[in-house]
């Protein structure tokens, strides 16, 4: 019986790493099989969300969960984009889906995530920062992200204004988000050619 409450415990140590999380992956180094995972889900003290992920109850749901469970259902590497403004508390955004940034090679499975949306960027460690232990695109790729995707003009500008104060910017990158925001919204008001 000691066995299996310390083995229990290692399974609740793990995700409350993880907010909740545990990939079958993560089992062989905390000392965890899956075949005692599996009698958690059976004894329903876990809940298999996707091939190879797990929730596990003993830990209560945050805020964040969404975000981790992403990160984990397509092997990412970190938050990105819109979902990267949110977690960062740039701007007012309310993104529908979750944004993942993914090296370009990877391959992303398909049974599930209907929330989640890929980008395919290859991030270096510089690229990448943690909020609330979740990794996450740092806010000036973030924004430039957002630009890109055609997020709401007012929402970055939001954003911009938001990381210069609280210093989270350097001027220079400043400058470079406000000129591609001007060049994005200049190449979308150019009127098409209409042909005779």
């Amino acid at each position: 019986m000691r066995t299996t409450e310390r083995t229990f415990e290692r399974l609740v140590r793990l995700a409350a790493t993880q907010h909740g999380f545990v990939r079958t992956a993560d089992l062989e180094a905390a000392g965890i099989s899956q075949t005692y995972l599996r009698k958690q889900v059976a004894a329903g003290r876990a809940e298999q969300r996707a091939q190879g992920l797990y929730r596990i109850f003993a830990i209560p749901e945050s805020a964040h969960d969404e975000f981790m469970e992403a990160i984990f259902w397509a092997n990412a590497t970190a938050i990105g984009g819109e979902s990267a403004l949110s977690l960062w508390d740039l701007a007012d955004v309310n993104p529908r889906r979750i944004t993942v940034v993914v090296p370009p090679s990877h391959r992303v499975r398909r049974y599930g995530g209907s929330n989640v949306k890929v980008i395919y960027k290859a991030l270096r460690g510089r690229d990448i920062d943690e909020v609330d232990g979740i990794p996450v695109v740092r806010p000036a790729m973030a924004i430039m992200q957002a630009i890109t995707a055609g997020t709401e003009r007012t929402l970055i500008e939001q954003a911009i204004s938001t990381v210069r104060a609280r210093e989270m910017i350097h001027p220079l990158s400043e400058a470079r988000l406000w000129v591609s925001l001007e060049d994005y919204y200049a190449t979308k008001r150019t009127p098409e050619r209409v042909s005779s």
